[in-house]
């Protein structure tokens, strides 16, 4: 009995892992900001979906056009794969990264043509196929619940997406 007051004690005296940050800017309007090249290139289709879908969970609101608080961005890319593990056990695997920015309306984004968000969380997974739509929009949903619980005025986490691994 002893052992589960002081358990119950502990419990309620930790925040709650799913409590966005109180800078998180929850009611503020937002607009996603594509690079020329995931526009161009039609890569948007699957960027703009599941990031609006995450950020609309978050509390935020999608304003199309000018006049958001914030701009989201997001970056996303797999290495050339290489091998992980040993002998007949080795397996060709790729590290596949996506990044989801927030930065305030008024700032650059895109200084010198490279996305510079002013706070960003990078998620990493290791897998087998660097092309699937469902890690894919599950690293974008992880990214952007990341960013909103660890979000502050500026700076950039990395976070393990093993969660996302296809199942």
């Amino acid at each position: 009995m002893k052992g589960a007051v002081l358990f119950t004690a502990l419990v309620t005296a930790l925040p709650a892992a799913a409590e966005q940050s109180p800078e998180f800017p929850k009611s503020a309007s937002f607009i996603i900001q594509l690079t020329s090249s995931q526009y161009s290139s039609g890569f948007g289709e699957y960027l703009v979906p599941p990031l609006n879908e995450a950020f609309r969970k978050t509390g935020m609101r999608y304003e199309g056009g000018p006049g958001a608080d914030f701009a989201a961005t997001i970056e996303s890319g797999s290495d050339v794969g290489k091998w992980y593990g040993d002998g007949d056990a080795a397996k060709w695997l790729y590290e596949r990264f996506v990044t989801v920015g927030l930065t305030p309306s008024d700032v650059d984004v895109e200084p010198e043509g490279r996305l510079a968000p002013r706070f960003s969380v990078t998620v990493q997974l290791i897998t087998p196929n660097e092309d699937r739509v469902d890690e894919l929009d599950c690293l974008i949903a992880l990214a952007t619940r990341e960013l909103s619980f660890r979000y502050r005025a500026a700076g950039h986490v990395t976070v393990n997406g093993k969660g996302c691994a296809r199942k």
